[in-house]
């Protein structure tokens, strides 16, 4: 929401406003102070702004009431749907209306939502008397760090990280050394040297030679192999053919005997019967034989050819055997054929295992080839056994240096990649741990400027409180040990101490106040309304003036301002015109609560302001007016004899009359009083009228009786004046406090320039400046 003025707060069946009550804001004033009793509602319209500004009424908060607190917000006899809190300014389009929408609270247009900081008596002491971490909740908004925290979070996990990556690289390096280290010990310790020096120099070497020696040597015992297997297979192959003529001839035998038991031309007749099977099987009904054309027999032919089969089936088999010994003996035949050529292609290959490498001496060879005869193999074979030994003794070493090469080398690439990585993460870790240093310092160095300045004013508003107890005495720190903790500490007795061991009630209350408004002049007050709901409470008398007096500065930088008090003091001053006059200010006077009318006020006006409304009158009440003036014209002499220094006889009570004072005001005093009344002029230089007093204090000399006879006692003396002289009276002692007292700035009570008093906007100057001697 911007920073238009405020024009009215309406507050209609929400809390004590049992109907609908308007505060009103005066334009031109930022400053509005709401006086009542206990019990008036001041805090209903607190909780207003509140439930716009946030959807919440803190008043009811901490008081044992549970939950839902919703639902003591309706006035009484009052719903939810009932609430509707208003808040309208000087922008038409920025009126903003609350209300509650089943039980959800709305607020539209919710981006013209206020902005309030907003402080009551119970959460004073929460300030100082609460824990640092709470402590640091309510300044948080402040120091928002979120990202340099969220940097310091990753940054302290890299270094974490890279620490035990190193302490992991370093345990890996120790375990591939000692890997090193065993397989260097199992090698004899060749050379007297280091396990790595073994390990470098052996795998300097280079790996192919060996590679092609392995491969070369274990092709050669391969072809061995399969020569060492070729007797056995041809004497399979030899019983197998063997076998297969001798169950051939039995099947010829068999075969012979079965068909000479059956006619002569069986072996035909079966032929030709499986042929016509086949042809009726394709041609089910023909209509001739296809054998002789003859047509009467066709009928029950497929028949008749099965059942002459079925005679003839012994010979069938008999056949079919025959053929199928035919068959394995010619199967027999064709291996054995394959497995000489198959020998063939073996001789080849040992002939070229043999001539692909340049065997050395150590190993040996039989002094010729396979035998051409496959016969001869197994002598052969038997000759080359010692050979074929030593070309498996040297594979056998080839491949255990082979497998050693590869467990070193696995060892020392393990080692040299554990190595690197723990000497690059032990040169990281000193930058990554700068880096953090870094963050973490530059955040503390933000966070605790953000502190010194909040407690510099914290400070200074405490200062204009206590004078002499503030500047430089009120410290807020991050405690160094915990993320987010604010240790408070004050000066006492030379030494520092956190405030609520030593300070009082009322001293722990103002601090707790000026920390609050410390906190709220932050973040762009000018577009906040601050609200301060009865926090003089525990204030004692001889700082109150003070305090009053700090809120008053503070209030002009803020959007507008709402104090609630009960202090009775607060209201006579202003009625007097005594408040502090730099700030025009709003008075608002609550009267009693009732049930049926909830939240009512009245009109308060400063006493001067009476005055003029009761000389306005059309039919004056001299006897109220020479009274009112009397007493205004009192409250002026007091103040030009004290400043001034008269000799007024004081007296305990301080009960000052006319005759005490007015003739006190005298001698040199009495002709060099003059008030300069300046009026502000745009663009110009102000007016200046100036106002001698000697004239109205001699004239109200002359007539001050008039007030005792008129406006103080009931005198029949009084029968045989004139109204006009009260009259004339009561408007000579308007002049004068017309000359003295500013109705926006107040009286002239500060020394300027050193020639006179002027009041806080300068609208009045009150000349001499001291007493003549």
């Amino acid at each position: 929401m911007t920073g238009s003025p405020l024009k009215t707060l309406t507050l209609t069946a929400f809390r004590g406003s049992c109907g609908s009550f308007k505060l009103g804001f005066e334009p031109g004033r930022k400053l509005t102070l709401v006086y009542g009793e206990n019990g008036t509602g001041k805090t209903t319209i607190c909780d207003g702004l509140e439930f716009l500004a946030r959807g919440d009424v803190g008043s009811l908060n901490k008081r044992g009431l549970g939950g839902s607190l919703e639902k003591y917000w309706p006035s009484a006899n009052k719903t939810l749907a009932d609430i509707k809190v208003v808040l309208e300014t000087h922008s038409a389009t920025e009126t903003c209306t609350g209300r509650f929408v089943g039980k959800q609270i709305s607020v539209e247009p919710a981006a013209h939502r206020p902005l309030v900081e907003l402080l009551r008596q119970q959460q004073i002491t929460e300030l100082i008397e609460t824990a640092p971490a709470k402590r640091y909740e309510a300044l948080q908004r402040f120091i928002d760090v979120i990202e340099v925290e969220q940097s310091e979070v990753a940054l302290r996990k890299l270094v974490d990280e890279l620490e035990a990556d190193r302490r992991d690289a370093e345990r890996s390096e120790l375990d591939s050394f000692a890997a090193l280290q065993g397989l260097f010990e199992a090698a004899g310790k060749p050379g007297g040297t280091t396990a790595l020096a073994w390990a470098k120099s052996l795998l300097a070497d280079p790996e192919e030679g060996v590679e092609a020696e392995l491969k070369a040597v274990a092709h050669l015992r391969g072809v061995m192999g399969a020569l060492s297997a070729y007797p056995g297979l041809r004497e399979q192959h030899d019983a197998a053919l063997q076998d297969s003529g001798g169950a051939l001839t039995d099947a010829q035998q068999a075969a012979a005997a079965t068909i000479s038991g059956a006619a002569d031309d069986a072996a035909e007749i079966v032929k030709v019967l499986q042929a016509g099977r086949v042809y009726l099987h394709a041609h089910a009904e023909p209509a001739e034989c296809p054998l002789c054309t003859s047509k009467e027999r066709v009928a029950g032919l497929a028949d008749a050819i099965e059942a002459r089969l079925g005679q003839l089936a012994a010979v069938q088999q008999a056949q079919a055997y025959l053929s199928k010994c035919e068959a394995s003996l010619q199967r027999a035949k064709a291996a054995l054929v394959q497995l000489k050529d198959n020998y063939e292609r073996s001789r080849a290959d040992y002939a070229a295992a043999k001539a692909a490498y340049g065997w050395d001496a150590a190993y040996a060879f039989p002094p010729s080839g396979p035998p051409e005869d496959i016969t001869q193999l197994q002598a052969w074979l038997a000759d080359a056994a010692l050979a074929a030994e030593s070309w498996a003794k040297a594979e056998a070493r080839l491949r255990s240096g082979a497998e050693r090469r590869k467990a070193v080398k696995t060892a020392y690439d393990r080692y040299e990649t554990n190595t690197v990585r723990k000497d690059r993460a032990a040169a990281a870790l000193p930058s990554a741990e700068a880096a953090l240093d870094i963050c973490v310092k530059t955040r503390q160095a933000f966070t605790d400027t953000i502190m010194a300045e909040i407690a510099t004013q914290v400070g200074e508003l405490y200062e204009k409180v206590h004078p002499g107890e503030g500047l430089e005495k009120i410290a807020l720190q991050l405690d160094p040990k915990k993320r987010a903790s604010v240790e408070m500490q004050a000066r006492f007795s030379g030494k520092d101490v956190p405030p609520p061991a030593y300070f009082s009630q009322s001293h722990l209350d103002t601090l707790g106040l000026c920390v609050f408004l410390a906190l709220a002049l932050r973040d762009k007050p000018n577009t906040k309304i601050l609200i301060l709901d009865d926090v003089l409470g525990s204030v004692d008398e001889p700082h109150v003036e003070r305090v009053i007096g700090m809120i008053y500065g503070v209030s002009e930088k803020f959007r507008h301002t709402i104090i609630t008090t009960h202090y009775r003091p607060w209201r006579e001053k202003f009625r007097w015109g005594e408040l502090k006059p730099d700030q025009q200010c709003q008075f608002v006077e609550l009267v009693p609560w009732t049930l049926a009318e909830g939240l009512r006020s009245k009109s308060t006006l400063p006493e001067i302001a009476r005055l003029k409304k009761l000389l306005a009158e059309d039919d004056p009440d001299i006897q109220a007016i020479a009274g009112k003036a009397g007493v205004i014209l009192e409250e002026v002499l007091d103040y030009l004899t004290l400043k001034y220094g008269c000799a007024v006889p004081r007296r305990h009570g301080d009960a000052y009359t006319l005759g005490d004072l007015l003739p006190n005001i005298n001698g040199k005093l009495l002709t060099a009083l003059r008030v300069e009344i300046l009026t502000p002029v745009t663009g110009a230089a102000p007016t200046i009228v100036s106002v001698e007093l000697k004239p109205i204090l001699d004239d109200l000399r002359n007539i001050a009786q008039t007030r005792n006879v008129l406006g103080a006692h009931f005198n029949k003396i009084s029968f045989d004046l004139y109204p006009a002289d009260g009259l004339k009276f009561a408007k000579q002692v308007e002049t004068l406090a017309d000359a003295l007292v500013c109705p926006d700035h107040g009286w002239p009570g500060r020394n300027k320039s050193g020639s006179h008093w002027s009041n806080g906007g300068d609208t009045r100057r009150l000349h001499p400046l001291q007493k003549p001697s």
